[in-house]
């Protein structure tokens, strides 16, 4: 692990930044960590660094942009009121994450009985629904479930309960938002209402784990179901992931963004190492025994997911320090086959289509995958578009393919964000 801290005078004045250099789980490349986010994992490591940039009004919006973007500022708030000495700090620093953590802690609240009534709501009529991700994690993991940010509550569902869940859904007031229409590209659905304190919610149900093709079928619905684990801290019929599993999918969750973004309120961010993801696994890693953690690495070999998983877990421990035990990394990183599922770790939007494309099973679902992908329905271009005229529809779709062409092109050449 190298830190270099480079000195340099733009218009005259002295600045630094300083960069963490790490090598990647392939030996090929490196990571690097620049300021602020340097800044925020440090905080997040409770070391309570003095502020580095006294006077300086762009580094506090910076500090304060990346903070958000990284879904931390609730757990910045709590390391800021935890004694240590931030008294070099600026103010507003401080206050803004005291802002937002109100705010989140108010929808929280209101958001935990949301889902209670959801999944009550899903039990009657039949589904049995897992809640994956940041909204069981929160729960599980987190001191306080305001802690871990998020936009929406992931369920899983069996196909075979969709309907029923569509339904209750439905009378409960909630609204199906436009979205990819196709049995193969995509896997979820998005549900949202806005209750009468105003607060909005909206549900990911999915019936497989992933949209992408290579990883949708590592975790079943019901191998996921038969380890499932209660969640109290939401209701009676919340259920979670078991530990191991909720490791795996953590980080598969993190390789599935390496190519598809992760989209903030203000822009998309080509952020597989966003920092609640990678704080994710750091609380997930910490909590589990000695043999949780050799079930982990057992299960992510038989899986074909060793090269996500110890790219998941150096990551974290890059951030946050993650004590890890030897025996698991070595486990994971002991040679073997070429597992496809690595190519998201080492290849560009291309590669992931095609290996999306390889990992379907026949080639009648091949043919399918391609044609849902070129020509969506046209009450998809209609929700997409939706001030079109209808004899626009074929123009449409032209202008979505040479979009996606240029796309692709415009990709090749651009930077990853390893």
């Amino acid at each position: 692990m190298l830190v270099a801290v480079l000195v340099i005078r733009p218009a005259g004045k002295l600045r630094y930044r300083t960069i963490l250099l790490t090598p990647t789980a392939t030996g090929k490349d490196f990571v690097t960590i620049e300021q602020p986010e340097a800044l925020v994992c440090a905080v997040l490591r409770r070391e309570a660094p003095a502020w580095p940039w006294p006077g300086d009004a762009a580094a506090i919006a910076r500090f304060l942009e990346a903070g958000r973007r990284h879904g931390v500022v609730p757990l910045l708030h709590v390391e800021f009121r935890s004694g240590r000495d931030f008294s070099t700090w600026p103010a507003e620093v401080l206050e803004t994450c005291h802002r937002v953590t109100m705010a989140q802690t108010v929808w929280e609240l209101a958001h935990q009985a949301e889902i209670d009534r959801v999944l009550q709501a899903l039990s009657d009529a039949g589904a049995r629904p897992l809640v994956l991700k940041g909204g069981a994690l929160a729960h599980s993991h987190y001191p306080d479930a305001m802690l871990r940010t998020r936009g929406d509550t992931d369920l899983l569902i069996p196909l075979h309960q969709r309907e029923a869940a569509y339904r209750s859904l439905e009378e409960l007031g909630y609204a199906l938002r436009p979205g990819s229409a196709g049995t193969l590209i995509s896997y979820q659905s998005a549900w949202t209402r806005t209750d009468r304190r105003g607060a909005f919610h909206r549900l990911d149900v999915h019936w497989r784990i992933n949209n992408s093709q290579m990883l949708a079928r590592k975790l079943g619905y019901d191998e996921l179901a038969a380890r499932a684990v209660s969640l109290p801290g939401i209701g009676p019929h919340a259920l979670a992931l078991a530990p191991v599993d909720a490791l795996l999918l953590a980080c598969i969750h993190r390789a599935g963004h390496v190519n598809a973004p992760f989209v903030a309120p203000d822009a998309a961010h080509p952020e597989e190492n966003r920092l609640i993801w990678l704080y994710d696994i750091h609380l997930l890693a910490t909590g589990m025994s000695a043999e949780e953690l050799d079930a982990f690495a057992a299960r992510a070999a038989a899986k074909q997911l060793r090269g996500i998983c110890l790219e998941g877990l150096l990551r974290a421990r890059e951030r946050f320090a993650t004590p890890l035990s030897p025996a698991v990394l070595e486990a994971l990183a002991a040679p073997g086959p070429v597992e496809l599922s690595a190519r998201y770790l080492s290849g560009g939007k291309i590669r992931q289509m095609v290996g999306d494309f390889l990992a379907l099973e026949g080639w009648a679902d091949r043919l399918q995958w391609l044609r849902e992908i070129a020509f969506p329905s046209a009450v998809h271009m209609r929700r997409k578009y939706p001030g079109a005229a209808v004899s626009w529809l074929p123009v449409l779709y032209v202008r979505r393919g040479l979009r996606a062409v240029w796309r692709l092109i415009t990709a090749r050449g651009a930077p990853r964000g390893h």
